[in-house]
């Protein structure tokens, strides 16, 4: 909330709409041009310029800062700087993704920050946006003041001067801080909570589809039964989504049978109407051929409140695998630990058979963050390495053509399924709890954009 991107996504519609960059322009197959507002200031004070955008994205790729947003920015060669309100991004290859990345990632930074040490930079407002960090009581809460120089204060004069962002992982306890008046908005609402918010006068449900993915995730760059694609195919097989949306997410959710959901900018399609079918009966016969008739222990773990009934969903799991020989109780943990257990699985230092049980929602739309991020060799969220995918990906993404790069990307998508490389669950819908005082339109990306919120 106290950074601004180039380009925003229109709460509604997801369509790209002008922000910080007030238009913007394809020169060529690897070259966008990009022209700022006028006026636009960081928190304070100094005029935010084409040299801004220039060491923001640069900083992406300063080995000191670590940026995990390295790998999806990696095909940008530079940012050419035309005058104080025109630059030029160029790129090694087509990126006809670039302006989705942009909208949600690339903040612009006060170039002031370039002497600070990043933990810094992290714990304080260094850039436009519509509010300015005032206090972070680390693990529980974050609290913001509206900033006076924001360039977009006309467009919103009744937006909330003070915001307090709260961190309540149990669902029950969110829940009723929400019914207690202590809280505005609450989300990730399990399903069967809904009746219990729309009965309260004072409170209601707020639901929309959205983004994110809920999947299976097997580790297999180090071996391991789950290194046989047969294995993985198996328990793709003993998963049976209905039951899980039926049973935990009260119909806030719907079957998916892909990786990239409806809003990225290329690759989804409708012609993905199944993803290794729930059946226990070819689970069995798969895990007979690969060698594992008889089963194996693994580790299975998910995060505590961080998705729609992830534990209880996590839970069921357990059960549905066991059917077919895993012994693998859900280790439901809070979301440090939890990326703390998938980096030692995904580097090798845990040796027992691994899955997990997450999301992926992509709200930037850039079909590349979904297909690296999740599957690629150096992907942030991936747990095996192909090099045959790899391959396959660079190569859709750098293809201009709009065609041309849809039906690369299905073939890729084609590719997952048939290696079930993950197996998804379900696609959820936002679930949000809303004190009627205040004025709430969800956003399908699981962006909060609380200059959108007013008081009644």
């Amino acid at each position: 909330w106290g950074y601004d991107n180039l380009l925003q996504s229109e709460t509604g519609s997801g369509n790209l709409i002008p922000w910080l960059a007030e238009k913007f322009e394809r020169v060529n197959a690897q070259a966008f041009k990009f022209t700022l507002r006028a006026g636009a200031k960081f928190n304070d004070g100094t005029p935010l310029n084409s040299q801004a955008v220039k060491y923001s994205i640069g900083r992406i790729f300063d080995p000191k800062v670590k940026s995990r947003l390295t790998p999806y920015f990696k095909d940008i060669k530079e940012v050419e700087v035309i005058d104080d309100r025109t630059f030029i991004i160029r790129t090694k290859a087509p990126m006809n993704g670039l302006p989705n990345l942009l909208r949600r990632w690339g903040h612009i930074v006060n170039p002031k920050t370039k002497d600070m040490d990043p933990a810094e930079i992290s714990r304080n407002s260094h850039g436009s946006g519509p509010y300015v960090l005032k206090e972070w009581v680390k693990g529980q809460k974050m609290t913001f003041e509206a900033n006076p120089l924001w360039w977009n204060n006309a467009k919103y004069p009744n937006r909330p001067q003070t915001l307090i962002l709260r961190r309540i992982q149990e669902h029950a306890t969110r829940v009723k801080a929400l019914q207690a008046g202590e809280v505005d908005i609450i989300t990730a609402i399990p399903g069967h909570f809904v009746p219990q918010l729309q009965a309260d006068p004072k409170l209601e449900v707020a639901s929309v589809p959205a983004v994110r993915i809920l999947y299976l995730g097997f580790f297999s760059a180090h071996g391991g039964p789950f290194a046989d694609k047969r294995v993985r195919q198996a328990v793709n097989h003993a998963i049976n989504s209905e039951a899980i949306i039926k049973t935990f997410l009260a119909g806030h959710a719907e079957p998916y049978f892909q990786m990239l959901h409806p809003w990225v900018y290329s690759g989804q399609s409708k012609k993905f109407t199944s993803w290794n079918p729930y059946d226990p009966g070819k689970a069995k016969q798969l895990m007979k051929e690969a060698g594992y008739e008889k089963g194996f222990k693994a580790h299975l773990f998910t995060t505590i409140g961080r998705y729609p009934s992830d534990k209880e969903t996590c839970e069921a799991i357990t059960g549905m695998v066991q059917q077919i020989g895993i012994d693998a109780p859900c280790r439901p943990v809070n979301f440090p630990l939890y990326r703390q257990t998938f980096t030692a699985f995904q580097q090798g230092k845990r040796k027992e058979p691994g899955f997990y049980y997450q999301g992926f929602g992509n709200g930037a739309g850039d079909t590349a963050v979904s297909l690296r991020g999740m599957s690629a060799c150096k992907g942030a969220w991936s747990p095996h390495c192909f090099k045959e995918y790899d391959d396959m990906v660079d190569k859709a993404i750098g293809t201009a053509d709009v065609e041309e790069q849809q039906a690369a990307f299905e073939k890729i998508q084609m590719w997952l399924r048939d290696n079930a490389t993950h197996k998804p669950v379900t696609k959820v819908h936002d679930v949000f709890g809303v004190n009627k005082r205040v004025r709430f339109i969800p956003r399908h990306d699981e962006g909060l954009d609380p200059w959108e919120i007013s008081v009644k």
